[in-house]
C-alpha cells in the first residue's frame, strides 16, 4: 500500500512540476505581450500549460517504464519527444524565422524531470532545485537581457584572468618557505653565514594568495560600481569607494571641492571622504582575517572603533552642511588588474626582508617601528599583510604588529592629507585632517586600552 502511495504523490509532481513551468510560460507571455495577443498566439507557441503538463507526464510515464525494466519503451518515449521537439522547431524557424532554442530545451528538461521524479535517480530535493533553477532562468528573458546588454566582452576577458590567476596558478605553487640559503645553494653559490642564510624571502603559495585577494577585491569593487552604479550620491558613493580604495576616492572629493559649484560643499565632501576611510577598514579587517585569524582578533577592536568614529564624524559632516553638493560624484574604477596587486606584493616582501635585516642587526625595535610605519605612505593593505605575515611567523610579537599597523596608518592618514591639501580646497583639507585625527587618536587611546 506503500509504495502505491509513493507512486501516486509522485504522479502528482510530475503533474505538478508541468504545470508549474507552463503557467511561468503563459504568465510570462500575457504580462509582456498582454491577455488578447497571448491568447491569440497561442496556436504558434510550442509551449503552454498544458503542453508543459503533459510532457512532465509523459517523463513520469518513462520513469515508470524504467523502474520496471524496460528499457526499450523508455528509448521509444524519449525519442518521440526529441522528433516532435524538433519538428515544431523546425516549423518555427520556417514559419517565425525564429532560431532561440530555450523552449526546446526547456520541454527537454521538462521531460527529464518528469523521468527522474518516478524513476528516483535522483532525490526529490535535488530535482526541486533543478525545477526552481530552471523556472527562474525562463522568467528571467528580460532581466539577463538587459544584464547582456551591460557586460562589455573586456569584463567578461577581466573574469577568466580572474580566474586563472586563482584557479590555475595558485594550486600549483609551492606552499613552502624559500630562505635565502634556498636561493645560495640553487645557484650554486656558497654561504657561510648561517644567520643570513635563514632570512625568508617569500613563501609562494602565500604571496601568490595575496595576489589572488587584492584582485579579487578590486574586482568585485568594480563589478558592485557596475551594478549599483557610481551616481547614487555621496553616502553610496563613498561607501562604495571606501572598501575598494579610499586614497582614491578623496583625491576625487578634494578635487571637487575646489571646483566653482561646490566651493560652499567641502564640509559634505569631507563628511563622504571620512565615511570612504572608514570603509577602508572592511578591507583591512577581511585581509587580516584570511591571512592570519589571531592577529585580526586582537587588532579588530582597534578596527571597529576608528571605524565608528570615522562614521560618525562622516556623517556629522555630511548633514551639517545645508548646501548640496553640485553634480553628482562619479570615482572610476579599473576592472582586475594584477599590477597593483604585484605591486603590494613587492612592497610586503621588502618589508620582511627590511625587518628580518634590521633585526639580524639586532636594530632597536623602535627603529625598526619607524621604518617600516612609513609603509603607510603606500597605503595600508600591503601594510596589513605584511605585520600580520611577520607576526604569523614570530619574526614580531602579535603586539608589536599591531601598533606598526596602527602606526602606519597614522602616516596613511598624513599622506591623505597631503594629497587632499594639494587637489583640494583648504576648506576641505582642514575638515578632513580633524576627522582623520580624531579618529586615528582616539584609536590609539583604544589600542592603549585594549592592549
Amino acid at each position: 500500500m506503500a509504495s502505491q502511495i509513493e507512486l501516486f504523490v509522485e504522479i502528482l509532481l510530475t503533474i505538478l512540476f508541468g504545470a508549474i513551468l507552463g503557467l511561468e510560460t503563459e504568465t510570462r507571455e500575457i504580462e509582456q505581450k498582454g491577455k488578447v495577443k497571448a491568447v491569440k498566439n497561442e496556436k504558434e507557441r510550442i509551449g503552454g500549460v498544458r503542453t508543459y503538463t503533459v510532457i512532465s507526464l509523459f517523463g513520469g510515464i518513462a520513469g515508470l517504464f524504467f523502474t520496471i525494466g524496460q528499457l526499450p519503451l523508455v528509448y521509444i518515449l524519449f525519442a518521440a519527444i526529441i522528433v516532435l521537439i524538433l519538428a515544431a522547431y523546425i516549423l518555427n524557424v520556417q514559419i517565425k524565422h525564429a532560431f532561440g532554442l530555450t523552449t526546446e530545451v526547456a520541454i527537454i528538461i521538462t521531460f527529464i524531470l518528469g523521468f527522474l521524479t518516478t524513476s528516483r535517480l535522483l532525490p526529490i530535493w535535488l530535482i526541486l532545485v533543478i525545477l526552481v533553477m530552471l523556472a527562474f532562468f525562463l522568467s528571467q528573458k528580460r532581466g539577463i537581457g538587459a544584464l547582456i546588454k551591460k557586460v562589455e566582452h573586456k569584463e567578461i576577458i577581466d573574469v577568466v584572468k580572474f580566474s586563472l590567476v586563482a584557479v590555475v596558478i595558485l594550486p600549483i605553487l609551492p606552499n613552502t618557505n624559500i630562505k635565502v640559503l634556498d636561493i645560495a645553494n640553487l645557484i650554486g653559490f656558497q654561504l657561510d653565514n648561517q644567520n643570513i642564510g635563514n632570512i625568508n624571502l617569500l613563501n609562494p603559495f602565500n604571496t601568490w594568495m595575496i595576489v589572488v585577494l587584492v584582485s579579487g577585491i578590486n574586482l568585485f569593487g568594480y563589478f558592485l560600481t557596475r551594478i549599483v552604479g557610481t551616481r547614487r550620491g555621496l553616502l553610496l558613493t563613498a561607501a562604495i569607494s571606501g572598501f575598494i580604495s579610499s586614497t582614491s576616492a578623496i583625491i576625487s572629493f578634494a578635487a571637487k571641492s575646489k571646483t566653482k559649484e561646490n566651493k560652499n560643499n567641502a564640509m559634505s565632501l569631507a563628511g563622504a571622504a571620512m565615511i570612504s576611510n572608514s570603509f577602508s577598514f572592511l578591507t583591512i579587517g577581511l585581509l587580516m582575517l584570511v591571512n592570519y585569524k589571531q592577529f585580526f582578533a586582537k587588532a579588530i577592536g582597534v578596527y571597529v572603533i576608528m571605524f565608528i568614529v570615522g562614521i560618525v564624524i562622516g556623517l556629522y559632516y555630511l548633514y551639517k552642511n545645508k548646501s548640496e553638493t553640485k553634480h553628482d560624484v562619479t570615482i572610476k574604477y579599473e576592472p582586475f588588474s594584477i599590477i597593483p596587486a604585484i605591486k603590494f606584493v613587492l612592497i610586503i616582501v621588502g618589508i620582511t626582508l627590511l625587518i628580518q635585516v634590521l633585526q639580524l642587526f639586532q636594530v632597536n625595535h623602535f627603529l625598526v617601528l619607524a621604518i617600516t610605519a612609513l609603509t603607510g605612505f603606500t597605503g595600508m593593505d600591503a601594510a596589513t599583510i605584511a605585520y600580520s605575515n611577520l607576526a604569523k611567523e614570530g619574526a614580531v610579537t602579535l603586539q608589536l604588529g599591531i601598533i606598526s599597523l596602527v602606526l602606519a596608518n597614522f602616516i596613511n592618514y598624513i599622506a591623505k592629507i597631503v594629497y587632499s591639501r594639494i587637489g583640494g580646497s583648504a576648506e576641505f583639507t582642514k575638515k578632513l585632517m580633524v576627522g582623520l585625527l580624531l579618529t586615528g587618536i582616539i584609536g590609539l587611546f583604544g589600542l592603549l586600552a585594549i592592549n
